[in-house]
C-alpha cells in the first residue's frame, strides 16, 4: 500500500515538472516584444518634441544601461518622444537610419520565411529592430560592407530609448519636422558661405564682396539661435573674414596712397571696384535672400502643420498690399540693408524691397505697382517689403 501511495506521489511531481518545462519556454527577444510593451504602459501617453539637454546622450536599443549604444546624442537635437518606460523614453528611430536583412531570405525582392530578423548591422550579432516574413516586398540594395546581406530602411515604428533625465519637452511632435528642415537649412547656409568666403577672399581686394559674406553669417547668428554650435561656428568665422579683410583694406589703402603719391588719378583705383559690385548678377542676389524666407517660412511652418512654402506665399499674397513708385537699385554698401531695390515717390524713398521670385531688376526705372508683403527693416528709415507681384 505504502509503495502504491509512493508511486503515485512520484508520477504527480513528474507531471507537474513536466508541465512547467513546458510553459517555461524561452521568452521572445525583448527587442521584438519593447514596441508592444512601451504602447501597454503608456497607452494614454501623448507623444512629443523633446529636446536633448546633455552632451553626447546614449541612444539604446532598450530601456536598460547596458544594452547595446545606438548612438550619441548632441545638446540640442530633438527627437520624437513615443512613449516611456521606466527611467526611460522610447523616441523614433532617426529618420536616416539603415537596416539590414540576410540576403539568403529575401528571394526576387520579396521576403521567404517566417519572422526573418532586421538587424542594425550586417552581422549576426547586431540588435534585433523587427521581423519581416514571407511575401514582404524588400526595397533594399547589396551591403558594401558584407555582400550576404541587404541594406534597407528600418522598419516603420522602429523606436529606441533615451534617460528621461536628458530630455526635456520642447512642443508638438511635428516640431522635430520643421527643426530637421530647418537644420538642413543653416547645414547648407554655413557650408555653401565657408566656400564663398574662400573664394571672395582669393580675389583682388576691390572685387570682394563684404556685404554678401557677412550677410549671410549674419542671417545664421540672427535667424537661427536655436542651433547654437551653428552660430558659435558662424561667428568665428565671420570674425575671421572681417580681421583678414581690413589686413587688405590697409594694404589697398597704403598701396593707393602710394600710387597717388607717384601722380596716379584715385578715382581710376575706385572705379574698378564700382564695376565689381556692378557685375553680381540678378540671380546671386535674389539668392542671398532665400536662407531669410526660409528662415521666415519655417517660423510660419511651426504653426501651420504640414504646409508647403507655397502654402506660405499664398497665404501672404491673401494679405498683402501695394507700394507703388519709381523702382531704384539700391547698391550701397549698407550694413543689414533690407533690400536690394528701393521703391521712391517722386524721389523720396517710400519703401525697401527685395524679392527670390521676381527679377527686379527688369523693373529698375520703371514705375511699378508692386504686390508685397511685410518684411523686417532692420531699423532702417523706412518699411521694408518682399514683392510677390509685379502689376
Amino acid at each position: 500500500m505504502l509503495k502504491a501511495l509512493a508511486l503515485v506521489a512520484l508520477l504527480m511531481v513528474g507531471a507537474f515538472s513536466a508541465r512547467t518545462y513546458a510553459d517555461a519556454a524561452p521568452p521572445l527577444d525583448k527587442s521584438i516584444t519593447k514596441a508592444a510593451s512601451t504602447k501597454s504602459q503608456g497607452g494614454h501617453f501623448k507623444s512629443f518634441t523633446g529636446k536633448i539637454i546633455g552632451s553626447n546622450v546614449r541612444m539604446r536599443a532598450k530601456a536598460d544601461l547596458d544594452s547595446h549604444i545606438i548612438d550619441e546624442l548632441a545638446k540640442d537635437e530633438y527627437v520624437v518622444v513615443t512613449g516611456e518606460k521606466g527611467d526611460f523614453y522610447a523616441v523614433a528611430a532617426p529618420s536616416n537610419l539603415k537596416a539590414y536583412i540576410f540576403r539568403g531570405f529575401v528571394i526576387d525582392s520579396v521576403v521567404e520565411g517566417d519572422r526573418v530578423n532586421v538587424r542594425l548591422a550586417p552581422d549576426r550579432e547586431a540588435p534585433i529592430v523587427g521581423h519581416y516574413s514571407t511575401g514582404h516586398p524588400i526595397d533594399g540594395k547589396i551591403c558594401k560592407g558584407n555582400k550576404k546581406w541587404l541594406e534597407i530602411d528600418a522598419p516603420k515604428g522602429t523606436e529606441f530609448f533615451v534617460a528621461k533625465e536628458y530630455v526635456e519637452y520642447a512642443g508638438k511632435p511635428e516640431l522635430k519636422a520643421v527643426q530637421d528642415r530647418r537644420k538642413a537649412t543653416v547645414t547648407q547656409l554655413l557650408e555653401s558661405t565657408s566656400l564663398l568666403s574662400q573664394g571672395e577672399m582669393r580675389k583682388a581686394f576691390h572685387e570682394i564682396d563684404i556685404e554678401r559674406i557677412t550677410h549671410n553669417y549674419q542671417t545664421i547668428i540672427n535667424d537661427y539661435s536655436d542651433f547654437p554650435r551653428f552660430v558659435a561656428s558662424a561667428a568665428k568665422e565671420l570674425s575671421a573674414v572681417q580681421e583678414d579683410y581690413l589686413h587688405r583694406k590697409i594694404a589697398f589703402l597704403e598701396a593707393k596712397a602710394t600710387k597717388m603719391s607717384k601722380g596716379q588719378r584715385s578715382d581710376d583705383i575706385y572705379a574698378v571696384s564700382h564695376h565689381a559690385q556692378d557685375n553680381i548678377s540678378a540671380t546671386d542676389r535674389m539668392k542671398v535672400w532665400e536662407p531669410v524666407e526660409e528662415a521666415i517660412y519655417l517660423s510660419w511652418a511651426s504653426m501651420h502643420h504640414a504646409k508647403t512654402i507655397d502654402d506660405f506665399y499664398a497665404d501672404q499674397k491673401l494679405k498683402s498690399q501695394t507700394v507703388s513708385g519709381i523702382l531704384e537699385s539700391y547698391r550701397d554698401p549698407v550694413k543689414n540693408k533690407p533690400g536690394d531695390f528701393v521703391v521712391k515717390d517722386r524721389d523720396v524713398p517710400v519703401a525697401y524691397v527685395y524679392s527670390t521670385q521676381v527679377n527686379l531688376d527688369d523693373f529698375v526705372g520703371k514705375r511699378v505697382n508692386l504686390i508685397v508683403s511685410s518684411r523686417p527693416n532692420n531699423s532702417f528709415a523706412f518699411p521694408a517689403y518682399y514683392v510677390l507681384e509685379v502689376e
